[in-house]
């Protein structure tokens, strides 16, 4: 958003010189709005940890006059789901406006992605619920944290919309075309799919598709956006795509460091 025309651009006295004159006004107030978006998330995020943090208090207080009532339970519920929205909200702002590089070691992709598999099988309590296919061990430059919690988004993406008793498919590779050095991650589930209108905007914040919105398990709209930033943080991208019969497949590619083919 930094990307401004030429100055020497704006000096000239003809069309072309109002034209930029304007484009770089525009964007001025573009970058300008999207520094605002996101100042505001943070600030936002943070002022509301100090009233869930009394809330919390106060439902502790409230059980040990009260005794347990199923009213507290759900309001304990409720609070944890505020609680991880914050959380999340927090990651995305940190993500979006830091200028210092994210920290970054040597991880074992394939070792994080088996995991983060055995993980979702184990909740799922089905041995064949996911299917991995990897083809070599894969080393890459990356924050281990962060790449997990990006990974882990996009699988829990897919276990709330796949369908039926279709496993989902968890797709670990070397990148096949150009750049070579790269290597791609997709993991895919079979279900209704995303409608075309709905694709450039699955990666907003708070986005989710609109059959979407009043179901209990369409989450908040928040982990696709964390996993999008979480791969651009470390130079590679998240992208979507889809077939005719609906099952969308979410791809992260990374850079790798080394490969040691098995």
């Amino acid at each position: 958003m930094s990307t401004r025309a030429a100055a020497e651009m704006e000096q000239r006295q003809d069309e072309l010189g109002s034209l930029v004159r304007d484009f770089n006004t525009m964007a001025d107030r573009i970058e300008e709005l999207i520094s605002r978006q996101r100042q505001l998330i943070s600030d936002v995020s943070h002022e509301l940890r100090s009233p869930l943090a009394r809330l919390n208090v106060a439902l502790d207080i409230g059980r040990q006059r009260k005794g347990d009532d199923p009213a507290f339970d759900q309001m304990e519920q409720d609070l944890e789901s505020m609680n991880e929205m914050i959380g999340r909200l927090l990651s995305i702002a940190r993500l979006d406006a830091s200028t210092t590089p994210v920290a970054m070691t040597e991880v074992d992709l394939s070792e994080l992605v088996s995991k983060i598999v055995r993980s979702a099988q184990f909740e799922l309590q089905e041995s064949n619920a996911v299917h991995l296919n990897m083809s070599g061990q894969y080393f890459v430059l990356a924050n281990a944290e962060l790449l997990h919690s990006a990974i882990e988004n996009v699988m829990r993406n897919a276990i709330r919309y796949t369908e039926g008793d279709s496993p989902i498919e968890v797709c670990l590779r070397s990148q096949e075309v150009a750049p070579s050095d790269f290597v791609r991650l997709a993991i895919r589930d079979h279900g209704s799919g995303v409608p075309e209108s709905e694709l450039l905007n699955i990666f907003q914040p708070f986005y989710r598709v609109a059959e979407d919105r009043d179901r209990l398990s369409g989450g908040t709209g928040l982990g696709l956006a964390i996993a999008r930033s979480a791969a651009i943080a470390h130079g590679g991208d998240l992208y979507l795509s889809q077939n005719r019969d609906g099952c969308v497949t979410f791809s992260l590619t990374l850079t790798r460091s080394t490969v040691n083919e098995i």
